[in-house]
């Protein structure tokens, strides 16, 4: 892996935001940052989206940040809905950035690479996750492979997630803006 010490800076700041994340949510987050939503953007997935925006309360999670980095490198991040419309922008730019993302394909072996640091840290007591679910984690790969996976139960519940996974170079082309418009919390 080009970056494992990125990629564990990056599971632990996810923890940190959201210390009841469960095995599988890291797992979701390792999957969205490799292959991003390429997976969901079948067709109704701008009227989910209008769908989505439209239901959210957006004075719900003040603290969220716009952009979270999701990848090692941070050029995949998760564009949180409320503060994305509390701002005002656009969300027909929101859409082009997802299908531009979709475009690019993730690679298995960085995925897995990925897990592997997850999957020592969880181990060793770094982080804590239920075992026995790591392990289901685990068989489910040797035997199904790579797939896609939704929120556990509790991450929903405690925070009610809203976001779209893009590139962020396609985002800032969608919006036609630097870089430092749209720079993710935790971003180096």
């Amino acid at each position: 892996m080009k970056h494992p010490g990125r990629m564990e800076d990056l599971i632990r700041e996810h923890f940190d935001r959201r210390p009841l994340m469960r095995a599988v949510d890291v797992y979701k987050l390792l999957f969205q940052g490799v292959f991003g939503v390429g997976h969901i953007l079948e067709e109704g997935a701008r009227r989910s989206l209008d769908s989505e925006a439209g239901a959210l309360n957006l004075r719900d999670h003040p603290e969220e940040p716009l952009l979270e980095r999701i990848s090692a490198d941070g050029s995949m991040v998760r564009v949180n809905l409320r503060p994305y419309l509390r701002q005002g922008l656009p969300l027909d730019e929101l859409f082009v950035a997802m299908q531009e993302t979709a475009k690019v394909r993730g690679a298995p072996r960085e995925f897995l690479e990925a897990w592997a640091v997850f999957r020592d840290l969880a181990r060793s007591g770094a982080l804590t996750v239920d075992q026995e679910e790591l392990e289901s984690l685990e068989r489910e790969l040797e035997e199904e492979g790579i797939s896609p996976h939704h929120h556990s139960e509790e991450y929903r519940i405690a925070y009610y997630p809203a976001y779209r996974v893009v590139r962020e170079k396609a985002l800032e082309k969608a919006l036609g803006v630097e870089k430092s418009a749209v720079e993710p919390e935790g971003h180096s």
